[in-house]
């Protein structure tokens, strides 16, 4: 359809990198494609749209935009996050085989967040 009709704007596609699909395509798609990376709210952005919550809460539910346009639980739509794109994308990618093990890593790396790094840790 976008051969027939190549009017710039008329499709918006959308979603996560499919890892498996990029494998199979043997065109280029040089000057077809426009990447736009979306990136998560600042904070002052958080602040306008949620005038009554504390600096603190913010930051605990994240910065993702549809947690907040759409009022999702963050909770749920972060562990939905880690479950898709964390475990079966990186999964994917670097070919882990226990999973377990990897989310106790991830669980460890979490941990240490904003601390010096430490390879031996």
């Amino acid at each position: 359809m976008v051969d027939n009709n190549p009017k710039p704007g008329i499709f918006i596609l959308t979603g996560s990198h499919q890892f498996e699909l990029m494998n199979s395509i043997n065109q280029s798609l040089a000057g077809r494609t426009v990447v736009f990376k979306l990136l998560p709210f600042s904070l002052s952005e958080l602040r306008d749209l949620n005038k009554s919550q504390t600096v603190e809460k913010l930051i605990l539910q994240g910065f993702y935009p549809g947690v907040h346009d759409r009022k999702l639980d963050f909770t749920i739509a972060y562990k939905n996050y880690f479950e898709t794109y964390i475990q079966r994308d990186l999964r994917e990618m670097i070919n882990i085989k226990n999973l377990r093990l990897f989310n106790k890593f991830v669980r460890l790396c979490a941990g240490r967040i904003g601390q010096i790094f430490s390879a031996s840790s």
